[in-house]
């Protein structure tokens, strides 16, 4: 039976679970808090299981033709001085398939392929969801009001509906800021071939796109908040960067004159159940395993085309189906998330002990 389904957030999951139920034949809309789309985000790795599922859904093509070249990567003190320098496939070796591609750039391949077949609304978010008979009365931001079969959470680390009504779910802090995004510019940089400056509480990692673009992104252990330090993001990338050389100071100063960034700070999600009634969390709002898994993008498909597989087999018992995606993905959830709480105590070195211990080790 076709079924009235919500996903409140456009973003990866979100999207992807509009391509399979809408596929399915249910009747799907999806809202999300921002104006459009922007063409703006940081380089992700989309590995095995996530890139199977783009083929499956027929987008391969487009996946690899918005991915990024890649070559080699370079490991390098702050100074430039050379660490190790090996090819980008040898150094995922041991993955079935990997495609670099910008977040944007995947998640618009979902958006091409959607917004001539569904309802997308934006600025647009959820001001209340209230059970009525059996299904969810959902009020609107703009005052609007629709009765749901299901209401899909996908609204990103930061839900203010998973806050509101899966009171149980916590946000792990790993106290680290992420600083990412583009530069237009022309540049000297050998397309592919990627820089990382691994160094005490910060990485800086440069990735030359294509000739006249630059992807940049930097980590960097902060306690701080969050709102004041995406006030100053120049400030910011001098004090933590301006011992560099004139190579990367030019660079990163260009970056927060000119490029898109996004900041944030890295956090991961503890949802003990990923339903409430007739409200579900797929990918980040439910789970985010954040970069440190390696699965962070494919792990937000995976979850929604779970929980689409689970909606086909009991189409008009939508809580069986619910229950059924939960258990299934909470010990893939526990393994991932564990796989990030280990890389998280070495991902970037806490003193120059454990710096140099990555240098002699090459665990980078």
């Amino acid at each position: 039976m076709r079924k009235n389904i919500l996903i409140s957030g456009g973003g990866i999951a979100g999207l992807a679970a509009a391509k399979l139920l809408s596929a399915q034949g249910h009747q799907v809309t999806v809202i999300d808090r921002a104006s459009s789309f922007a063409n703006a985000g940081f380089l992700i790795s989309l590995k095995s299981f996530g890139v199977r599922i783009m083929e499956e859904l027929g987008l391969m093509a487009e996946l690899q033709t918005a991915s990024s070249p890649s070559e080699f990567v370079s490991f390098l003190e702050k100074d430039g001085q050379l660490i190790q320098h090996i090819s980008y496939e040898k150094m995922n070796g041991n993955i079935e398939r990997s495609v670099l591609i910008s977040r944007d750039g995947l998640h618009h391949i979902l958006y091409d392929c959607l917004k001539d077949r569904i309802n997308i609304s934006f600025n647009t978010t959820v001001s209340e969801v209230t059970p009525a008979g059996g299904k969810a009365e959902v009020v609107f931001s703009d005052g609007g009001v629709m009765e749901a079969d299901l209401v899909i959470v996908s609204e990103g680390l930061r839900s203010s509906t998973w806050e509101r009504y899966f009171t149980e779910t916590r946000m792990e802090d790993f106290n680290t800021l992420y600083m990412g995004g583009r530069l237009q510019a022309e540049h000297a940089y050998n397309v592919g071939d990627f820089k990382i400056y691994i160094d005490v509480n910060k990485m800086l990692s440069v990735y030359p796109i294509a000739n006249n673009e630059i992807a940049i992104q930097c980590y960097l252990r902060h306690t701080g908040d969050l709102a004041t330090m995406k006030e100053r993001p120049a400030d910011l990338l001098h004090r933590s960067f301006g011992n560099y050389g004139i190579e990367v100071t030019d660079l990163l100063s260009r970056f927060a004159e000119e490029g898109l960034m996004f900041i944030d700070k890295m956090g991961m999600v503890d949802a003990p159940d990923l339903v409430n009634g007739n409200m579900v969390l797929p990918g980040d709002a439910g789970y985010c395993p954040t970069a440190l898994s390696g699965m962070g993008a494919s792990l937000s498909i995976y979850g929604a085309k779970v929980l689409s597989h689970f909606i086909s087999k009991t189409p008009d018992d939508l809580r069986a189906a619910c229950n059924k995606y939960n258990g299934l993905m909470q010990p893939i959830i526990h393994k991932f998330q564990g796989n990030a709480g280990i890389n998280a105590a070495s991902f970037i070195p806490a003193d120059e002990q454990r710096l140099v211990c990555q240098y002699v080790q090459g665990s980078f």
